[in-house]
């Protein structure tokens, strides 16, 4: 099986049709898939049902996968981290369904979101200090400590609902024979944090539980919060499942590889043979965008 994809992130919402999809994925020159949570249960049932005549493949499925929706027609919003427990298990079970449909594909890994701290979102705030070129001012570094403080304080009712999922999610990978990867995020209020990883691969070790590293997420927290990158590899590399590959400019990130800012001289060496790599692109990159980074993927050895 291939361990290099393009995500269906990059045309998924512009694109209805099955076959249509496959084929522009394929166009960049990478012939596996990985498929998230912007398809439709249609969408994913004609893949599922073609990908041989098709000529592709899946590697790995980014939960909740296909996308699932309520009543009135909207996303489903439930969170393993919720506290209200109805809420709680419906996310659970959204989780194990994407895991019945990574087996169902031939895949063998999903990548899961973890939740959410009950507090605002305070990027926004340290985006205002990068804009005026005050990132690294003692205002900004002030108030860096007041919000990880509150952070550490709102965390933990949250977190004890994340570790209560992940126990029943575990069990399903060990039952299915996939691995979870679990991946760092983009907001400074979801989880899991550094810590929060530390603490959840010491409970699980052993597991089918390991770490899904995104390299946009990675660039712009260390570039807003001061989180570095090399640090966070350097720590959770042994439980490197795969890899979200993307270029960030700032703290916009998601374009193809090599145009940006990102370090990906320092990722490739936590690679493993093993580690699956998937670009992961926004859809405000075109075709021509896509090719330079499979490009510049593969000339890096990467891909």
């Amino acid at each position: 099986m291939a361990t290099c994809a393009i995500s269906t992130s990059w045309r998924a919402n512009q694109i209805s049709s099955a076959k249509t999809l496959v084929e522009t994925m394929k166009a960049t020159g990478v012939p596996a898939l990985e498929l998230e949570f912007r398809i439709s249960t249609g969408v994913f049932e004609k893949i599922k049902k073609n990908l041989s005549s098709w000529g592709a493949e899946v590697v790995s499925l980014h939960a909740v996968c296909p996308a699932s929706y309520n009543g009135e027609g909207k996303r489903l919003d439930v969170h393993i981290s919720d506290f209200e427990e109805e809420k709680r298990k419906l996310a659970v079970s959204q989780v194990k369904m994407t895991m019945q449909n990574t087996v169902e594909v031939g895949a063998s890994a999903v990548v899961l979101h973890c939740g959410s701290v009950p507090m605002e979102e305070p990027i926004y705030k340290m985006m205002e200090f990068y804009d005026r070129g005050e990132i690294h001012s003692e205002q900004a570094k002030k108030k860096l400590q007041e919000i990880d403080s509150l952070r550490r304080i709102k965390s933990k009712s949250s977190f004890q609902r994340t570790l209560k999922s992940l126990e029943e999610i575990s069990e399903e990978a060990d039952r299915l024979n996939i691995d979870v990867g679990l991946e760092n995020r983009y907001y400074f209020r979801e989880i899991p944090d550094m810590e929060e990883l530390e603490t959840i691969f010491h409970r699980f070790r052993g597991s089918r539980l390991g770490y899904w590293h995104d390299t946009g997420h990675a660039h712009v927290r260390e570039t807003l919060f001061g989180v570095s990158h090399k640090e966070v590899l350097d720590a959770f590399s042994k439980e490197l499942i795969g890899i979200h590959l993307h270029d960030a400019i700032g703290y916009t990130d998601h374009y193809e590889p090599g145009c940006g800012e990102v370090d990906f001289e320092m990722v490739t060496n936590y690679l493993k043979k093993n580690t699956i790599r998937v670009m992961e692109l926004n859809s405000r990159v075109d075709m021509e965008g896509a090719k330079r980074g499979v490009a510049f993927l593969m000339a890096k050895g990467i891909f």
